[in-house]
């Protein structure tokens, strides 16, 4: 480990997966232990994205485990921008930091945010916002997944799996349940493939079967991890090159590929990749979400306001993709995000069977009444289905519904 600060107060080393490792010392050492853990634990169930995210704690070696937020920036942020990031703390989430100047900032790369760390002292007030159980979250998913053959040809070229991580090996899990993402992570993933029925087939279930090989491999436990970005975006490309090389060493599954779309969910967090044409949607407070967007070029000028929904889902080349997992591309730059999760969230994660027959306002109006009646995931995800299959029904289609508690 490289050691970033030794003081009186705590030694703070930086492990080489990238995780912060603080040890408490010196006066009232298990009392400013106590309170860190306490306030991360605060800013995390409020919705805090520029702080660092508890992964553990130990009370008898008085140590943390965070994540990494970057550099110091004290040297490259101005005392005012600095002050600004403190109020909006503590207007925002009712944390007031105890040593509100830039030595406390820090510059996060990857996600080009300055970031507050450094809480030992800071006071927990109550949540400006009133969110439920904002002094510590805890999360419960309940799930439901399906697929259904298309009208177009014979067999499903689509494939989903949801699974966790135990020590870095994959428990796949059924496509209906429910869990608490509070100690371990889930994952669900939908992948839509295409080079022929057999090569799309095969593709597809290469993705959903080697994601649940390289993902664990490569984060153990889904917990607990520095930057699940990094790994899931590591991962993904790992899944491309496997199912490139797969396809060019076999004259018939030359070209094969499919797309991608899946999510992490632990604790307060998703964090999601996506290649394709497939999508990730959240459903909050009556406004739907669509948190990917498709590789294509038409979903590029749709991106950039050139055209609207309606042109789009016309468009004779609105299914050509720019990207895919294997499908002769040479690199894949994949999409990767996070979003929160927030008691009463619904999230839907479909491939394009699912977008073929509903338009966004029809996704939005299958939660709306769903919620009204007091359905379950598994009655939304069954409507969802339906009603697509109705409007179209061509090509396979593939969903999870998931809903946060």
């Amino acid at each position: 480990m490289k050691i970033a600060k030794d003081g009186i107060r705590s030694i703070v080393k930086v492990g080489y997966d990238g995780r912060v490792y603080k040890t408490f010392r010196g006066t009232d050492k298990e009392n400013r232990f106590a309170n860190e853990v306490r306030v991360l634990k605060a800013l995390e169930a409020r919705g805090c994205d520029y702080v660092p995210r508890l992964l553990d704690d130990d009370p008898d070696e008085l140590t943390i485990v965070t994540t990494n937020c970057g550099a110091p920036a004290e040297t490259s942020i101005s005392e005012e921008k600095a002050q600004s990031l403190f109020e909006d703390l503590e207007k925002e989430f009712g944390i007031v930091h105890d040593d509100p100047f830039p030595r406390n900032i820090t510059y996060n790369q990857r996600s080009g945010s300055f970031n507050i760390i450094d809480f030992e002292l800071a006071e927990v007030k109550e949540d400006p916002q009133h969110r439920e159980g904002s002094d510590e979250a805890h999360r419960t998913l309940t799930w439901c997944g399906t697929s259904r053959d298309g009208r177009r040809k014979p067999g499903n070229q689509d494939a989903l799996s949801v699974f966790s991580s135990h020590g870095g090996w994959a428990e796949s899990l059924d496509l209906s349940g429910t869990q608490s993402i509070d100690e371990s992570g889930l994952v669900f993933a939908v992948s839509d493939g295409m080079g022929g029925q057999a090569g799309g087939e095969i593709a597809s279930n290469l993705v959903v079967r080697d994601l649940r090989r390289f993902l664990p491999a490569m984060m153990g436990d889904f917990h607990g991890a520095a930057d699940q970005e990094a790994i899931l975006e590591a991962a993904v490309r790992s899944l491309h090159d496997f199912v490139k090389r797969t396809g060019d060493h076999s004259d018939h599954l030359k070209g094969m590929g499919a797309t991608v779309v899946c999510g992490l969910f632990y604790r307060t967090r998703v964090v999601f990749a996506h290649v394709g044409d497939s999508r990730f949607y959240r459903y909050r407070n009556g406004e739907l979400t669509q948190l990917t967007h498709d590789h294509t070029y038409i979903g590029g000028q749709f991106r950039s306001g050139k055209i609207n929904e309606r042109q789009m889902r016309m468009h004779p080349r609105r299914n050509v993709l720019q990207q895919a997992i294997g499908g002769g591309c040479q690199y894949v730059t994949p999409q990767v995000d996070s979003s929160s999760i927030e008691s009463g969230d619904w999230f839907l994660i479909c491939s394009d069977g699912v977008i073929d027959g509903l338009w966004n306002k029809n996704i939005a109006s299958a939660f709306e009444e769903g919620i009204e009646k007091e359905q379950s995931a598994d009655e939304i995800c069954q409507r969802i289905l339906e009603w697509s299959f109705e409007e179209a029904g061509a090509d396979d289609t593939t969903l999870f519904v998931v809903r946060a508690k």
